[in-house]
């Protein structure tokens, strides 16, 4: 459960071992959403390092093989809303590729695929990422999948076991971030297409800070067996911090809390500034583009609040970022239903 905001921590006064056990993953904070464009570069495999309490991971040297953009589009938009009535969002590959999830208040879903002639629908749900989920939570869930190849269709079961086995700050090449929580999650999956069934094992480590789409690095190992053969692969994903504003992610030097979020229709904002300040309110798509924007004069020091009506703006991600007179900003990532 998130702990309420305090002056304090809105001014920036608590160091992080005060603040970062705090760390809580909730909708609409730790998730790619409809509106999103990431880049993630693949590096090699790294030593995800230990598990525990206030830990400092560094993964300052990573190795770039490959950088792509991925897109996330409303399920609706697909054109497959009656296939996948219960998506929300969809990771769009390009050509008629996607990937289809489900966002709700309990958790982020897996719920099927389309490539071409291989596709895959399910009765039943996997569940990536529970909600709320803090340090130590663990969580476990199956999901059974129809998939089909052409003319060919056969069943597919998945399992997965995880938990928030960390929580502390993660060095990578741009700087440090901190606040993150580490998620280790494994999950089987079952292919009943030959005898004996294939079978593909996933082995993540992923570190999440939130109010950034999808975890800032992550690591896998995939093991694949089929006809009695394995082998197998491994890396790590890096996202590109600087789309969404590296430096205040880093910095976060006025603190910024949007609540509720997702939001339907108006966005209370609150965050921290003394006397005398003046503060600029500022709501971003994702583009860069500023489509709401106010000021006001800072009369009593403490936590202040700024509503932002959001009721004409189309569904998607957006950015609140807040400047002062002096330079000093903050941002909070925000999600429009």
């Amino acid at each position: 459960m998130r702990t309420s905001p305090t002056l304090v921590a809105f001014l920036g006064i608590l160091p992080c071992a005060t603040l970062c056990g705090q760390v809580t993953l909730s909708n609409g904070t730790a998730d790619p959403s409809a509106g999103d464009a990431l880049t993630l570069s693949t590096c090699s495999w790294v030593d995800p390092g230990p598990a525990g309490t206030n830990i400092t991971w560094a993964q300052p040297d990573l190795e770039v093989l490959s950088t792509n953009v991925s897109n996330y589009v409303s399920a609706a938009s697909t054109g497959l809303a009656g296939t996948y009535p219960n998506a929300t969002v969809a990771y769009d590959g390009g050509g008629g590729t996607y990937l289809f999830y489900r966002e709700a208040a309990t958790g982020y879903e897996q719920d099927g695929f389309v490539l071409n002639m291989y596709s895959a629908t399910c009765s039943d749900r996997l569940l990536l990422l529970p909600y709320p989920l803090s340090y130590g939570n663990t969580w476990s869930d199956n999901a059974t999948c129809t998939v089909t190849d052409g003319s060919t269709s056969w069943a597919r079961t998945m399992s997965v076991t995880g938990t928030a086995d960390g929580w502390g700050s993660i060095t990578l090449p741009a700087g440090t971030v901190t606040n993150v929580l580490r998620v280790h999650w494994v999950e089987n999956m079952v292919d009943n297409q030959y005898d004996p069934p294939s079978t593909t094992v996933f082995d993540y480590y992923s570190w999440y800070r939130p109010e950034t789409p999808g975890p800032v690095f992550s690591t896998s190992n995939i093991d694949v067996t089929i006809f009695g053969f394995s082998t197998s692969d491994s890396s790590s994903t890096l996202l590109d911090l600087s789309a969404i504003g590296m430096q205040e992610v880093l910095d976060h030097a006025i603190g910024v809390r949007v609540m509720p979020n997702p939001v339907p229709d108006r966005a209370e904002v609150v965050f921290g500034l003394g006397a005398g300040e003046r503060a600029t309110i500022e709501l971003l798509d994702v583009s860069g583009r500023v489509v709401r924007t106010s000021t006001r004069a800072i009369q009593v020091s403490g936590a202040q609040r700024e509503f932002i009506d959001m009721v004409a703006l189309p569904a998607g991600a957006y950015v609140v970022r807040i400047t002062d007179g002096r330079g000093a900003y903050g941002t909070s990532r925000v999600v429009k239903r």
